[in-house]
């Protein structure tokens, strides 16, 4: 009963109070054992990762990380591998979506960036509390591992996502604000990227220190997920402002670990299985994932892309991402479908499978082997070793194109980096992560608010609009914190 009570006072707060960064009085929660805090910890998975309906009482959208699947759907708005001049053809698109859509087709989505603000916050602040009240208690060595390590791994991984989303890549004086600690305090500005990083790397290899074994209700606690967060971390860090000498050394030590017994997967079905809810596995027994979660839902809680999300008729593949495809790609068959409209042949979404009405089961796959592989292919040919990476380049598309026959010359880097649009396309934000760190340009055609009529959208390379905007209405008005460059009013 105290940690239920724990729960809707937080729940609450989440909802009541606009200060996101602050966290709830000490005095709001009674934890008097180990046992308590655990089950502090478990609450908060059973907030969100479940195999089995009905849902928790306190509801499927109080505790959500921050990618749950309308942010991901916005999120492949913001990136260059739809057709966003056919959404709005979907006769089943409603007001609230088409709001979004207008939001999002010059990359100024007002609900995106509060979301993942709110969210990341709002579970690092959990986080906090859990890691606070586990160092009151005495806990055996196993406990504080399989414990501590989860919560510090689930706060870091929340803290890069912010730091992605929210820090111009170009600039690291503009970090993000961090409170890593449960008392009610203010923090008092951005810290740097350099100063963030370090603070990641150096929570992630303490827990990469610990020699505890994995509980079974453990999920971010794992060996894989662990070395993969690492060779991303360190792979992101490379092309920033807060680069180091040895990031793409690093990213290759670590995703190397990881693949060390992958091998690509070459067959459409299984790719499929990845983000199938029929039969749920997660990291411990899939030879293919790195961390694999299933989440369960009701689609009419507050998901406002979830309806056309579904039927994919919203979401038809853009032309560019297709030609790269060759005719015989295992993926074509796995993650896409074909269907003629009006004697035209349009390429739609498949990927992830998402059930259009009530209550669903999400499959969210955050590392995947294969994006380790391709790290790993990357990190090897930035460090000048294009004769490995050219033979790993060569051994995926082999399993994924069966009738493949290299190229007589080809840029390496470019075809991996190539792989990694087409293989991780629309899987959580992955591509518009790369085209942040790549410098993309992006042109495209979308529809205008004022007027309803085609207009050409423009995303530099260096557009300041690569850093999502800090939100006003939940942060800006209540704290010292300097909004990103370029962004002038936003609520």
């Amino acid at each position: 009963m105290k940690i239920s009570i724990f729960i809707l006072i937080f729940i609450l707060g989440l909802f009541s109070c606009k200060d996101y960064l602050n966290l709830v009085p000490k005095n709001q929660r009674v934890v008097l054992s180990v046992e308590d805090v655990k089950s502090e910890l478990l609450a908060y998975w059973a907030g969100h990762t479940y195999a089995f309906l009905p849902l928790p009482a306190y509801g499927p959208s109080a505790l959500s990380l921050p990618f749950y699947n309308d942010i991901n759907a916005q999120l492949c708005l913001y990136e260059d591998n739809l057709d966003v001049l056919r959404f709005k053809d979907h006769s089943d698109i409603n007001a609230k979506c088409m709001n979004l859509y207008y939001e999002d087709v010059d990359w100024k989505g007002i609900s995106l960036a509060s979301s993942i603000w709110i969210n990341g916050y709002a579970s690092i602040g959990f986080m906090n509390s859990i890691i606070d009240d586990l160092a009151n208690m005495s806990p055996t060595k196993v406990e504080f591992e399989t414990i501590n390590g989860e919560a510090k791994l689930i706060r870091a991984w929340n803290i890069f996502k912010l730091l992605q989303f929210f820090a111009p890549y170009g600039d690291d004086k503009l970090g993000i604000p961090l409170n890593l600690s449960s008392e009610n305090t203010t923090p008092s500005g951005r810290y740097s990227q350099t100063y963030i990083y370090d603070v990641i790397i150096k929570e992630v290899e303490e827990v990469a220190s610990y020699t505890s074994a994995s509980e079974k209700w453990n999920f971010f606690y794992t060996p894989d997920f662990i070395k993969s967060f690492l060779a991303e971390v360190y792979m992101f860090r490379a092309g920033s402002a807060a680069a180091k000498d040895s990031d793409w050394e690093m990213a290759e030590k670590y995703s190397e670990e990881v693949i060390a017994s992958y091998i690509p997967e070459d067959n459409a079905e299984v790719l499929t299985d990845l983000f199938s809810a029929e039969n749920i596995s997660y990291a411990t027994d899939n030879p293919y994932c790195a961390l694999k979660l299933a989440t369960g839902r009701f689609c009419n809680v507050g998901n406002q892309f979830t309806g056309i999300w579904g039927l994919n008729n919203a979401q038809q593949v853009g032309e560019e991402l297709w030609s790269l495809y060759d005719e015989s790609d295992i993926r074509r068959k796995a993650w896409f479908k074909e269907t003629d409209v009006n004697g035209l042949i349009a390429k739609y979404i498949a990927k992830p499978v998402v059930s259009r009405w009530g209550p669903v089961i999400d499959i969210l796959v955050l590392y995947r082997k294969a994006d380790l592989y391709l790290l790993n292919a990357e990190a090897k040919c930035r460090q000048g070793n294009e004769t490995d990476a050219a033979k790993m380049l060569k051994t995926f598309r082999m399993a994924r194109i069966p009738d493949y026959k290299e190229q007589a010359e080809m840029n390496v880097l470019d075809e991996i980096l190539k792989e990694r649009r087409k293989e991780l396309c629309f899987e959580y934000g992955s591509r518009w992560l790369d085209m942040k760190r790549l410098g993309v340009t992006c042109t495209r055609e979308g529809y205008s608010k004022e007027d309803e009529d085609v207009q050409i959208y423009t995303l530099k390379a260096d557009d300041y609009r690569y850093a999502l905007p800090i939100p006003t209405d939940v942060e800006l008005d209540y704290n010292n914190i300097s909004q990103n460059p370029g962004w002038t009013s936003f609520n």
